[in-house]
């Protein structure tokens, strides 16, 4: 098979489809050594880039240059299905939410999840909105579907009207950085970039609505009273002063009201200094309302790190019985749960062991496996159907 790859998040790394591409590409390229990729994108990759598949540069008309979301329109719906077309591939995978509407090739789609239509919040604006019809519309034309949980496959059909026959779940995993870090001089050097003391709880996950942080805050100030340990600290990733709105409810009025704004620390987290914040975290706590998978819990159970987890939508499928879960909603819960694993130490060794049990069964060279056999039905489909037609 000659296989095509949309990849246009390559231009967006951090996100987490820039980093599902980036993961699966790198596993393809150590399991698989039969079939041809090529990776097509619309900009010439900076030179730090270094895919594991050979790139092709397929430039949008130049009316659309310097119009992000003209070009990235342009690019999904006709220069990139063009290119794969020309390249000549056997099948195309677009690895996010945003198949063409008038195939080419046999297309596989990743939709890792449907937020926009299940939380009308996040589908503000006519743009917003347009958008999510077209790529809706087109999702009902791809060849193959690949989600990344049982939920987000039941979202699908629930919201699109999909055949379940048509939708394949392949889980993510944790990157291979993610693993325990015991070296106390690591483990202080980055504590001490973030301004934290030896005890402190951690959160990762973006701030918008639905991650609820906010009830985060107001758990972590109930917490701080009950347990009395000045040193207690909570590390919330990402900075509030980035985005505002209400998609993006700023918690640090709510800590101020609650006396915390000393014990609560925001700040973005560099990628090289994730292993080691998780590993050293006493906690990890995950309150998110809405998830098509849920990476940051299992990052930080792949670093043997105690995870007190919202029970909704995806995330059991992700911690299983190696978390101690929790309704989000239930803030009383939340602090109990939370004051467990700081205050007994045979849960939180317990806590560690399972979490790094759990995290084992998740790995990039099985979700690239498991892609690749969708590969292998589409491109067996759809050779059957063009000798199917020759024949009548």
């Amino acid at each position: 098979m000659k296989i095509g790859i949309n990849a246009l998040f390559f231009q967006y790394p951090a996100t987490g489809s820039g980093q599902y591409m980036t993961h699966l590409l790198a596993a393809l390229a150590e399991i698989d050594h039969d079939n041809d990729y090529v990776l097509l994108g619309p900009q010439p990759l900076e030179q730090s880039t270094t895919p594991a598949f050979p790139y092709q540069v397929k430039p949008v008309p130049g009316f659309a240059n310097n119009r992000e979301n003209f070009e990235k329109l342009l690019w999904e719906q006709l220069t990139g299905p063009a290119a794969a077309r020309e390249a000549g591939v056997d099948l195309f995978h677009v690895p996010y939410f945003a198949p063409p509407l008038l195939p080419r090739t046999p297309t596989i789609v990743t939709i890792h999840d449907v937020i926009p239509l299940r939380l009308p919040l996040y589908q503000a604006g006519t743009k917003v909105k347009a958008y999510m019809r077209l790529v809706s519309q087109a999702a009902h034309n791809a060849t193959m579907i690949i989600t990344i949980s049982q939920h987000a496959r039941q979202d699908i059909i629930d919201a699109l009207k999909i055949p379940s026959e048509r939708i394949r779940v392949i889980y993510q995993a944790a990157g291979a950085e993610y693993r325990p870090v015991t070296d106390p001089a690591t483990l202080a050097a980055a504590r001490a970039r973030y301004g934290l003391g030896e005890r402190y709880i951690f959160y990762l996950g973006g701030l918008d609505q639905r991650k609820n942080v906010p009830q985060l805050v107001r758990a972590f100030a109930h917490l701080y009273s009950k347990i009395g340990d000045p040193k207690l600290q909570l590390l919330v990733a990402g900075n509030p002063d980035l985005q505002s709105g209400p998609l993006f409810p700023d918690p640090r009025p709510v800590a101020a009201g609650l006396g915390m704004t000393g014990q609560i620390i925001y700040r973005f987290i560099e990628e090289e200094d994730k292993p080691a914040l998780y590993s050293g975290a006493s906690l990890f706590v995950f309150p998110s309302l809405y998830e098509g998978f849920g990476l940051t819990p299992l990052e930080a159970m792949s670093c043997g790190t105690p995870v007190v987890c919202s029970n909704r939508t995806s995330l059991p499928e992700v911690v299983g019985e190696a978390a101690i879960s929790i309704d989000p909603d239930d803030l009383d819960a939340m602090v109990d749960a939370m004051q467990l694993v700081l205050t007994q130490n045979e849960l939180r060794t317990d806590l560690r062991s399972r979490s790094l049990q759990q995290a084992a069964q998740f790995s990039w060279h099985k979700t690239a496996r498991e892609t690749l056999a969708v590969y292998e039905e589409v491109y067996q489909k759809s050779t059957t159907t063009v000798t199917t037609q020759r024949k009548k």
